[in-house]
């Protein structure tokens, strides 16, 4: 488990003086021993009387080599002896052991053919209290394992286990197991509960665990990491009574979507890592009772909606990260009671940012990468009355001296550093003065060249290469900690050496912005950062294909959420397997945004990626194709939201939208060719929400309407030549809310509006030609709240002869 971000500059390393390390070193001389079993076999045993730690190196299959080690040995250590076998009786003569680390990559004794264990052997050592076994290819426990009853530290990382017998759970003295990185192991055994001195509990990377035990009741367990279980769907029940939990990490839970009522009840819970729960849909409403929590880190749960108001009540909470959090609209009013000294909103979807921050004054962090334009104004507002470090804006310039201005980034310290006019800068060692590689502290950089003042001085120099934007960039290598970048204007056609090795070079970022590369025609291997979230390119005219080199050899953007491209006029393909063939491994498996705008021509080969979230505006190829079955690659991420906007509609073209069952919402905006979509859209059995705005060529709602019955929202906004609604539309009884807005030529509100059983909300503005509501509207019992607005008429007759049809409604709105 991670250490808090609270902690994040804490030192990782513990530092010993020379005088100390030598000390130590004669005072253990005789208790130490390094066996190297390549050389000759000593038989000086006498030295080795009062040997207690030994560690054996470069075991190459030697088996004698066991029967040197002293019998009253305490501890020891196996290195640098890969995938050699591993006696049977290798421990029978050191029975004496209480560490045995065998983390070497050795490979153990078979038994059978198809069952790896441990060497009998390490049955006999009944005083072992630490055994590490991590990545030894051991398949299950020996069945004897329950006599090792002094067991306190068990490690089994990276082993093949399949099942885990019962007789882990008798062994009464264990505090800490190690289970991670067994992909093949699927549940733990039912007496899991038994072991009650566990204090920590590692099951990252058990990608085939669907359950835990019913009863789950740990009592001293305080670190629980759960990260990467993609197949967990459910915590049990009584989760709660694990009542000493600090730290608890279940990012990476795909299939986890509620938490249980119990989970308030971890009072002393300290860290709560949630990150990538991606079909996490809401919080306990009593989550504001974890009282004790001090970072929270809600990073990509696009599902989650809001944070519930109790959240507010968590005054000992230091850390807050609602990073690509796209379901969250808006924050509670009062968040800033909170005493936060870190809060991230970065990529995320809020519109407004609630006045309470402003009064943080525990803030020290208020990280806004992207996000809407609004909520990023606001917060350079809130950073400024906080006094909180800003960006460090530094545009370069020529001095009267004849200095270059960028000379004096050699002593700014910041954390978001932009430098501008970078095509200002004549002299390459000038911009080797600021020694960004050495600015660790800088963690957002952003670099631009603006083109519209170059001089005629500059342009010479370009066009000699003596200060062009490679060589300037290859002078401007970011720290390695660096985690968001933004390159704007540049004006060079290649990219310096190190981008190629970006990977090695910037392992931290986790945004990445191109804008306005104009003579740019080929991108480095960007794909190879491996905490890679955020991809931005726009306005990239020369870019025609994104093939393998954009991933390097063997790159994945397994962590890439977001992927927004604009106004990439001439880019044609982009491939989603390194191969670019079908049977290719899946190269961008966990997108959670896909945005597209002004690609008309891009296709993504031989599949497009798949996103939960997807928003076409002028790109009408990107999901025209003849090849189906690009959901059955391997992923988690299911589609359930898609915004189309500027595309036309051609039948046959769009048939890969019948590939979107699981669809929840659903706008269609200024398209064409609707009548296309006539059986695609029949198949959106799961849609919920559906927006038909500013469509001109709607003049009769579609009848494939009446399929949707799991439709709860329906907003029709903008259509002006839309006259009449279908015939029967009454089967929609899942609807809550309709909308009808601006559209003008709809006169009449049908018969069938009073079959809406569940309606609770209905909105009517800017529709003139509407004046009367039809009798039926007195049957929606269920009908709360009315808005009527800009429709004069409607409005007055509502108030006057209709006021009877709508006398049952709790809340009616009307404004002229």
């Amino acid at each position: 488990i991670r250490s808090s971000p609270v902690h994040a500059n804490a030192p990782r390393e513990l530092t010993m003086h020379d005088l100390v390390h030598d000390l130590a070193t004669i005072i253990l001389g005789h208790e130490c021993l390094v066996l190297n079993a390549t050389e000759p076999r000593s038989r000086k045993k006498a030295k080795r009387r009062y040997c207690r730690h030994a560690q054996l190196i470069n075991y190459q299959n030697q088996y004698k080599v066991f029967n040197d080690l002293p019998g009253n040995i305490r501890s020891l250590h196996v290195r640098h002896s890969e995938k050699q076998l591993l006696p049977q009786k290798a421990f029978s003569r050191t029975k004496y052991i209480r560490v045995l680390d065998l983390s070497g990559s050795l490979v153990v004794g078979q038994s059978t053919p198809r069952k790896k264990l441990l060497p009998s052997s390490t049955i006999q050592l009944k005083l072992l209290r630490y055994l590490d076994a991590s990545t030894l290819p051991i398949t299950s426990l020996p069945k004897s394992f329950h006599t090792l009853q002094n067991m306190e530290t068990l490690i089994l990382s990276n082993c093949s286990l399949a099942t885990l017998s019962n007789s882990i759970c008798s062994l009464s003295k264990l505090s800490y197991l190690d289970l991670a990185g067994n992909a093949r192991l699927s549940k733990l055994p039912d007496k899991f509960n038994l072991l009650r001195k566990l204090i920590f509990l590692n099951m990252s990377s058990c990608s085939k665990l669907t359950k835990l035990p019913d009863k789950f009741s740990l009592e001293c367990l305080e670190h629980l990491n759960l990260s990467g279980c993609h197949e967990l769907k459910n915590l049990p029940q009584d989760f709660g009574n694990l009542q000493n939990l600090r730290f608890l990490n279940l990012s990476d839970c795909y299939k986890i979507s509620v938490l249980p009522e119990s989970f308030c009840l971890l009072n002393h819970l300290k860290d709560l890592n949630l990150s990538d729960c991606r079909a996490l849909i809401l919080l306990p409403e009593c989550f504001g009772d974890l009282s004790e929590l001090e970072s929270l880190n809600l990073t990509s749960c696009p599902r989650l909606a809001r944070l519930p108001e109790s959240v507010c009540k968590m005054t000992n909470l230091k850390c807050l990260n609602l990073s690509y959090c796209l379901g969250i609209l808006e924050l509670p009013s009062s968040v800033g009671d909170l005493n936060l000294q870190i809060l991230d909103i970065s990529a995320g979807a809020l519109r407004h940012l609630p006045d309470s921050i402003s009064e943080m004054a525990s803030l020290t962090q208020f990280v806004v990468t992207s996000g809407h334009p609004r909520v990023f104004g606001e917060a350079q507002e809130i950073k400024k009355r906080l006094k909180l470090p800003g960006r460090t804006v530094h545009r370069v310039c020529q001095r009267p001296s004849g200095s270059n201005s960028i000379v004096e980034l050699a002593h700014v310290n910041c954390r978001e550093l932009l430098i501008g006019s970078l095509q200002c800068v004549e002299k390459l060692k000038d911009a080797e003065t600021v020694k960004l590689r050495h600015k660790s502290c800088v963690r957002q950089l952003a670099l631009h060249w603006n083109k519209r003042y170059m001089n005629a001085s500059l342009k010479r120099k370009m066009i000699a290469n003596e200060c062009s934007a490679e060589s300037i960039l290859e002078r401007l290598i970011p720290a390695r900690n660096l985690e968001q970048f933004m390159i704007q204007g540049y004006t060079s056609k290649g990219f310096p050496n190190w981008m190629s090795h970006i990977s090695s070079h910037l392992p931290s970022v986790t945004y990445l912005s191109l804008f306005d590369l104009g003579a740019c025609d080929n991108l480095p291997p960007f794909g190879q950062l491996p905490n890679l979230r955020s991809l931005y390119l726009q306005k990239i005219p020369n870019v025609t294909k994104i093939g393998k080199e954009f991933y390097g050899e063997g790159g994945t953007c397994t962590k890439l959420r977001l992927l927004q491209l604009k106004s990439m006029d001439n880019l044609v393909e982009w491939w989603t397997t390194l191969s670019g063939k079908e049977d290719g491994e899946f190269l961008i498996p966990n997108l959670h945004n896909l945005e597209l705008k002004d690609c008309p021509k891009l296709k993504f080969l031989p599949y497009p990626p798949r996103s939960m979230f997807w928003f076409l505006d002028n790109s009408n190829e990107a999901l025209v194709g003849p090849r189906l079955g690009f959901w059955e690659l391997s992923s988690s991420s299911l589609p359930c939201r898609m915004g189309i906007k500027n595309c036309l509609f051609q039948p046959g073209k769009w048939r890969r939208l019948e590939q979107f069952p699981t669809l929840e919402e659903f706008s269609l905006t200024s398209c064409l060719g609707l009548r296309a979509l006539r059986d695609v859209i029949r198949c959106f059995t799961s849609l919920k929400k559906l927006s038909l705005m500013s469509l001109e060529d709607l003049e009769i709602l579609p009848d494939w309407l009446r399929h949707l019955t799991s439709l709860q929202v329906l907003v029709i906004k903008d259509c002006r030549n839309l006259r009449i609604l279908p015939a029967s539309m009454g089967n929609l009884t899942a609807l809550r809310v309709l909308m009808l807005l601006e559209c003008k030529g709809l006169d009449t509100l049908p018969q069938w509006l009073g079959q809406l059983s569940s309606l609770r909300e209905l909105h009517i503005r800017d529709c003139p030609n509407i004046t009367c509501f039809p009798d039926s509207i007195q049957n929606l019992t269920a009908l709360e709240e009315l808005y009527l607005s800009g429709s004069s008429l409607l409005v007055r007759r509502s108030r006057r002869e209709n006021a009877y049809k709508v006398s049952h409604i709790r809340k009616v709105i009307f404004e002229p």
